[in-house]
């Protein structure tokens, strides 16, 4: 197993995670409220956590088991399409930034959609042939996080398209961590 800190990738997600850190609330009383309700919210989901995880677990397994009979040509093709799906979802939620009201919102699904696009381009790219436990610790950990956030975001009334898309990509970008496992 590589050093985590050597790869480009990790290297790149510790970016994205400073990235948002420098934008302020706007002085509002629903600026403060969405900060206070986010932040309670993901530390209830934090708490969650083994149920997160269990969920994804069961969307990898049944991702597996649905494609143990396939060629290594239909796995190869469920993967490129899927992750392309995913691509696709994170370009409309990035696209359509400009909706939302709430900073704290915003750089919240931002900054977990980033990550999200780092990993989706990593498993474009085959990074993780390089080093297969590595990555996979690294797209696993992402995608539990996102799953979380995303759960936090959609108790935070965010327009039901962005919502709907955000979960699909997530859920997609859990089947192609599935098939990479395989």
């Amino acid at each position: 197993m590589k050093n985590l800190e050597s790869l480009k990738l990790f290297k790149d997600l510790q970016l994205v995670s400073t990235k948002y850190t420098t934008l302020k609330l706007k002085d509002t009383d629903g600026e403060l409220q969405d900060n206070k309700k986010l932040s309670s919210l993901l530390e209830f989901y934090k708490s969650s956590i083994d149920q997160i995880k269990e969920k994804s677990n069961f969307v990898l397994n049944q991702t597996a088991d649905e494609l143990k009979n396939e060629s290594s040509e239909n796995i190869n093709k469920a993967l490129i399409d899927l992750n392309n799906f995913a691509y696709d979802k994170y370009l409309f939620i990035k696209n359509s930034a400009i909706d939302i009201d709430s900073t704290t919102v915003n750089a919240v699904m931002f900054s977990t959609v980033d990550e999200l696009i780092l990993i989706n381009r990593s498993i474009e790219k085959k990074e993780y042939l390089e080093d297969k436990n590595t990555y996979f610790y690294i797209y696993e950990k992402i995608l539990v996080n996102s799953f979380m956030t995303f759960l936090a975001l959609k108790d935070m009334d965010i327009e039901n398209e962005k919502r709907n898309n955000l979960s699909q990509a997530i859920l997609s970008q859990i089947k192609t961590l599935s098939i990479i496992s395989i």
